[in-house]
């Protein structure tokens, strides 16, 4: 689902927003958010009338997050509707935090992300909320610090989590947003993730002059490099700690994990489920030949194959993955 959060080009709080976008890129894959400013005068307005925004702002198209610095004229932190959501800066920095300012962002846009994604207008989310604090998103907060109580808990209540798959949900979604809220949690009780928002980590068998060696040299690299991502594998760097530990620690810190699968290396596989139980999202590669040799249960993953030897294809394929999942232009 691709969703534009939108600010006033005059924002005091632009640096704790992008901050807040790139690590909510990173953490998911499902919700693909990105970034647009604007002179909207209503969002520089203090305050912003909601009914009037709202008015104004329904029937427009995709899935639009506004951001505004200003308090919201009923004193709420954000309105959430069908297709549009409203979220209010005002005071955070001043009288919430911590936690900071961008796990607010986080927290509030997860509210919305699946709102978007469950169809609910405002009325259909009042049959959700929690009148009474319980650590659970959907709590109302009406005695407003209770908002720290939920970032804290970092969850949906089993009892949302139901009624937001009876309204037909996509799993995904629902784990998307579990994922998002964890990010909130950490960052709550100060360890935030830490992610290269930009590198993708490359596993495979490390080899010289053979195509394993040269599907990395004139296929992937390049691929990565035509679209601006940083890349790594795990030789290119020695540090003082055994290796099978910095594999995990650049698994968990990178956005991105490529594998590639031959029938010379099947350690791989480890690394392939470390990081599918870290939820990164994985690119699994494979020339076609060996594609029937994979182990029945990676046979069930998209696999991006490609002919022996053909490294442009497997260039422009690496390229138009990244580019249709992640809004990369």
């Amino acid at each position: 689902m691709n969703i534009t959060v939108i600010y006033h080009e005059q924002s005091i709080y632009e640096r704790q927003i992008r901050k807040a976008i790139s690590t909510l890129n990173s953490v998911q894959s499902y919700f693909i958010f990105s970034l647009q400013k604007t002179d909207l005068p209503v969002l520089n307005t203090d305050p912003v009338c909601w009914l009037s925004f709202s008015d104004s702002h329904s029937s427009g198209e995709g899935y639009n997050i506004f951001i505004s610095d200003k308090p919201i004229d009923d004193n709420w932190f954000s309105h959430e509707e069908r297709n549009f959501s409203l979220i209010s800066l005002d005071s955070w920095e001043d009288s919430f935090s911590p936690p900071s300012l961008s796990a607010y962002i986080m927290y509030q846009i997860a509210q919305a992300s699946i709102n978007f994604e469950a169809d609910l207008s405002e009325g259909m989310l009042f049959n959700l909320v929690h009148w009474k604090t319980q650590g659970c998103m959907f709590d109302f907060c009406d005695n407003k610090p209770d908002i720290k109580i939920g970032m804290v808990s970092g969850a949906i209540c089993p009892t949302c989590r139901a009624a937001l798959a009876s309204y037909g949900t996509d799993e995904k979604a629902l784990s998307a947003t579990e994922s998002i809220l964890e990010a909130v949690r950490l960052e709550a009780i100060g360890k935030p993730i830490l992610i290269n928002h930009n590198e993708a980590f490359i596993v495979m068998r490390f080899s010289t002059h053979d195509e394993n060696d040269h599907a990395y040299k004139y296929g992937i690299i390049p691929a990565l490099n035509d679209i601006g991502i940083n890349y790594r594998r795990g030789d290119d760097t020695i540090l003082s700690m055994p290796i099978l530990q910095k594999v995990q620690q650049a698994i968990k810190r990178s956005r991105f994990i490529i594998i590639k699968v031959d029938e010379k290396n099947l350690n791989v596989y480890f690394e392939l489920g470390y990081a599918m139980g870290l939820g990164k999202p994985v690119l699994l590669i494979s020339e076609e030949p060996f594609i029937d040799n994979l182990p029945t249960d990676i046979k069930n993953l998209e696999c991006l194959t490609y002919p022996h030897g053909d490294y442009e294809t497997l260039k422009e394929k690496v390229i138009k993955y990244f580019k249709d999942n992640y809004h990369i232009e």
